[in-house]
């Protein structure tokens, strides 16, 4: 039974093997080599490069975001939403809710400032309050009021 196995996984390694080996052997009349001011390029480098900057443009992206919170936030538009998103909330159940909202700075803690956001949870139809969030205007670290100790703590997920 072992042998069998073993013999039918080798047959589809050959096979694979020699199709791919087929393929890129196969002649193509579409694919021509264009000289390009004395330095010679085929549409295989043109797709290498579309690639390499599709690539480059996602890192670029990336990278934007993170700084962005790395660096805080300069509206409270960009730290409602950052903190809705880490809530979990979605644009189709909209399970969080901001009321009371204060666009401008505070003071939340020795000094520290950010946005005071009310948050809210949709899914009680009590209306009962989730918690006090703060998210620091100069770092983006999140922050939680505790309702027990009333204390200010970083908010962990």
């Amino acid at each position: 039974m072992k042998k069998t196995i073993w013999i039918l996984c080798m047959a589809v390694v050959l096979g694979t093997s020699l199709l791919f080996a087929g393929c890129s052997n196969r002649s193509n009349d579409d694919t021509t080599e264009k000289t390009t001011a004395g330095k010679a390029s085929t549409e295989d480098d043109s797709l290498a490069d579309d690639v390499e900057d599709a690539a480059d443009d996602i890192a670029d992206g990336a990278e934007d975001a993170v700084d962005d919170i790395a660096n805080g936030f300069d509206n409270y538009d960009d730290a409602h939403d950052y903190l809705l998103n880490q809530l979990g909330n979605s644009e189709e159940d909209g399970r969080y809710v901001v009321k009371n909202k204060s666009e401008e700075t505070t003071e939340y803690q020795d000094g520290s400032e950010g946005y005071h956001f009310e948050v809210y949870d949709t899914k009680d139809d009590s209306g009962k309050k989730y918690g006090d969030f703060y998210v620091d205007k100069d770092t983006g670290k999140i922050y939680q009021k505790n309702t027990d100790t009333k204390k200010i703590e970083e908010y962990k997920k």
